[in-house]
C-alpha cells in the first residue's frame, strides 16, 4: 500500500515552509493583518496618504509627452463615475471587442 495522502501532503507543507523567507512570510503577514483591520474601519475611512497618492499621479502625469491630453481625458472621465465603474468592471472580465483598453 502507498503513503498515506495527509502525511505526504504534511511533508509538502513542512518543505514549502522551510524554502518561505521569513522575511517576506513576515510582510504577508502583515498585509493580511491590515487587510483584517480594514474591514473593521469606519466606511468614511481612506487607507492611504491621500498626499502621496497625489503626488504619485501628478508625477506620473507630468512625465507623460503628449501634451496633457491623457491628463486631461483623465480629469473628463473622473467626472463620470458611471463611466469608470463600467471600465472597471469590464477590466475584471477581459478585453473588449476590438482590444482596445480605455
Amino acid at each position: 500500500m502507498g503513503k498515506d495522502p495527509k502525511d505526504e501532503l504534511l511533508r509538502q507543507i513542512r518543505a514549502i515552509r522551510r524554502r518561505i523567507d521569513p522575511d517576506v512570510l513576515a510582510r504577508a503577514q502583515k498585509a493580511a493583518e491590515a487587510v483584517e483591520a480594514a474591514r473593521t474601519l469606519p466606511p468614511d475611512h481612506v487607507p492611504y496618504d491621500k498626499e502621496a497618492a497625489r503626488d504619485v499621479v501628478a508625477s506620473f502625469l507630468r512625465s507623460r509627452n503628449d501634451g496633457g491630453r491623457f491628463a486631461t481625458a483623465l480629469m473628463e472621465n473622473l467626472k463620470k463615475p458611471e463611466a469608470a465603474t463600467k471600465a472597471y468592471a469590464e477590466s475584471r472580465t477581459g478585453p473588449r471587442p476590438g482590444g482596445k483598453r480605455v
